[in-house]
């Protein structure tokens, strides 16, 4: 009986060791990205300030070079290496395991629990002697008597009230998940509605709906409803266990239907399409309405099935990753798109210019933007063939339609340092009259930080009467320092600055004040990613003159659906 428990026991400090090294390494992976953070705002270059670097991550228990590992056992003492990032910021950084580190605790908590368990055993056969022993020592004709009251009191003994408080006195799970960042297995799912049959122009059909969806799913606290500019309903549902994800979007399509039967009571089943994709905390929410649009569109072609659901995949940044030696391939063979989406004016509503951006087609992970495949190239041959391909792309696009207005190109930070790229560059333009129409952006850091070494680019530029655009503004304090530039024509401000913008105090500030700054040296303010009503009002009163977003449109597939093949 003694080795069961002494198996039991083993085998609960194993799993208590493993959970105890896994959040140990989220702990690590945490703070990993704190520090990735910290670079990011600090604006310290990853490439030319490396002893900096070194000095923050050796601080935060961290090394940007591995150590030689010891010659015994090197298998379980080697150096464990991560790649954190935060935004434009990517550190490759080695640490010592875990178990290695917190080898204290380890040691403490294992001795605790099994000084407990030993403990506890002692006391408990004390206990059992004690009742057993009057047990024995009584009379025969009591003894049955007093055998089945010793088993009664065994029986009461308040073993599991004692692990209740035990349990009780254990941290809850929540606060270690916010502690150490970990995250939860909750499914969020996002839907997008449609319905065959126009509904009356004289109802809200925002409220209609969102009234009767709360009320459908009682049970969950966090449930948005939004009507789209294109008249459709985004619909997002948060905290679901994935075990009920295909409930939950079933129950959605009958509480759609019926919701819409108020209104349109000659409606079908198969006149509601429904498109969902479910995912976790951190998915990239443009991908999500990506996909959540394409599982619509499954919806609208299929005759029988009027829901259709996309999963948001995350195994694609992995394959992506895993995939980066051939993505090159895909610019050189133009296995490409290219879009173009429009700036409008605030005031007026006309399209003032465009921003060129491109989508690679890849074989097994469907449509890419620029933000997911760009990381994965680290070939500066190409990355300066990726920004060549565009280029050319849309000279192809603006000498075969002519057109008035100004087409952005965002050139890769690496790009405006590369010699190669700008002597292609000056090529390029002798033989293009258009060249004036073209506009460049570069983001608000690297501008500031290496001007010195921006002489050639800007040089480049202005010989075509181009343009430069500012991107990602997020601060007022250097935009003084654009009056000599005269090639530069405007400012575009920070995604981060726009989302929300319309309840957030301090966002409004940044945003005034950097208004207030480039009015005073003549440049305009443009607010990119702008998805509702109220971020747009909210850009108009503060001063910003055009804007770009899918509030607006989508990306226009080039002008005339022209793709490359």
């Amino acid at each position: 009986m003694l080795s069961i428990y002494v198996i039991a026991f083993t085998l609960l400090l194993g799993i208590f060791n493993i959970m105890l090294g896994e959040v140990l390494h989220q702990k690590v992976h945490h703070t990993g990205g704190q520090l990735a953070k910290q670079v990011y705002d600090l604006k310290i270059d990853v490439i030319t300030e490396r002893d900096v670097i070194a000095a923050l991550a050796e601080n935060h228990g961290f090394m940007l070079e591995p150590h030689e590992a010891p010659l015994h056992f090197s298998a379980f003492m080697a150096e464990e290496s991560e790649v954190f990032s935060y935004k434009s910021v990517s550190l490759k950084l080695y640490h010592w395991p875990s178990w290695i580190v917190e080898s204290y605790l380890f040691i403490l908590l294992n001795l605790i629990l099994i000084g407990v368990a030993v403990w506890s055993y002692r006391w408990w056969c004390v206990l059992f002697k004690s009742k057993l022993k009057p047990v024995l020592s009584a009379p025969q004709d009591d003894l049955p008597f007093t055998l089945a009251k010793s088993v009664e009191d065994k029986i009461e003994e308040p073993h599991i009230d004692k692990s209740n408080q035990e349990l009780k006195q254990l941290p809850p799970e929540n606060a270690l998940t916010t502690l150490y960042a970990i995250q939860n297995n909750y499914n969020h799912l996002f839907a997008l509605f449609y319905c065959g049959q126009p509904f009356p122009h004289n109802i809200d059909l925002e409220n209609h709906f969102k009234l009767v969806i709360v009320k459908g799913f009682k049970e969950l606290s966090k449930i948005s409803v939004k009507l789209l500019p294109s008249g459709g309903l985004a619909i997002t549902l948060e905290n679901i266990s994935q075990t009920d994800v295909d409930n939950y979007m079933k129950r959605l399509h009958q509480i759609i239907f019926q919701a819409a039967l108020v209104y349109r009571g000659d409606l079908s089943r198969k006149d509601v399409k429904v498109g969902v994709c479910n995912y976790r905390d951190g998915a990239d929410q443009t991908i999500v309405y990506q996909l959540t649009k394409s599982a619509l569109v499954q919806a609208k072609q299929s005759a029988w099935q009027h829901i259709q659901r996309i999963p948001f995949n995350y195994t694609r940044s992995i394959e992506l990753a895993e995939g980066a030696d051939t993505l090159p391939d895909y610019i050189t063979k133009k296995k490409f798109m290219l879009f173009f989406q429009p700036l409008f004016d605030l005031a007026t509503g006309e399209m003032l210019q465009h921003e060129a951006l491109i989508r690679i087609r890849h074989k097994s992970l469907g449509m890419l933007s620029a933000r997911q495949f760009i990381p994965q190239l680290t070939n500066e041959t190409a990355i300066v063939q990726l920004d060549q391909a565009v280029v050319e792309q849309v000279i192809k696009l603006l000498e075969a339609e002519p057109s008035s207005l100004t087409v952005s190109i965002n050139v890769h930070p690496l790009n405006w340092f590369s010699r190669q790229f700008w002597l292609w560059f000056d090529k390029k333009m002798r033989s293009f009259k258009g060249s004036n129409k073209l506009q460049f952006e570069i983001l608000e850091d690297d501008f500031y930080q290496h001007l010195p070494k921006l002489t050639s680019a800007l040089s480049a530029i202005k010989a075509i009467s181009g343009t430069v655009l500012i991107d990602n503004v997020t601060t007022s304090n250097k935009i003084g320092l654009l009056e000599p530039y005269k090639i530069v024509k405007g400012l575009k401000l920070s995604f981060e600055l726009i989302h929300n913008i319309d309840s957030n105090l301090k966002q409004q500030k940044a945003v005034r004040q950097i208004v207030l700054q480039s009015t005073r040296i003549n440049l305009p303010v443009y607010g990119v990613g702008v998805e509702t009503q109220l971020e747009l009002n909210t850009l108009k009163k503060l001063g910003v003159v055009a804007a770009q977003g899918f509030y607006f449109t989508e990306p226009l597939q080039e002008f005339n659906q022209v793709t490359s093949s």
